[in-house]
């Protein structure tokens, strides 16, 4: 994947995942922002084994799945802009 940073690029300030409802939300510009965890394609995915914890990378500008194996899936942070995430 080719990943370019542009000046006004969104930044996550925090990472969270809420077990009670399955979304996995962000906070850009102080306001939260999720995504259903669930409806991500599983071959979105560089490991198959159970994501451990959330993170960011690139100061801020992806979201980051650590798994179990030390496999990372890293997603741009657009995806939880509005109309970033399309379930198909």
């Amino acid at each position: 994947m080719i990943v370019t940073f542009e000046p006004n690029s969104p930044v996550v300030g925090h990472v969270w995942f809420d077990p009670s409802d399955s979304l996995l939300h962000v906070e850009i510009s102080g306001i939260d922002r999720s995504i259903p965890l669930n409806q991500i394609p599983d071959e979105d995915f560089e490991s198959s084994t159970p994501i451990i914890g959330f993170g960011t990378g690139c100061q801020g500008t992806v979201v980051v799945c650590r798994h179990q194996d030390g496999q990372e899936t890293w997603f741009p942070v657009d995806m939880w802009l509005p109309e970033g995430f399309s379930q198909v």
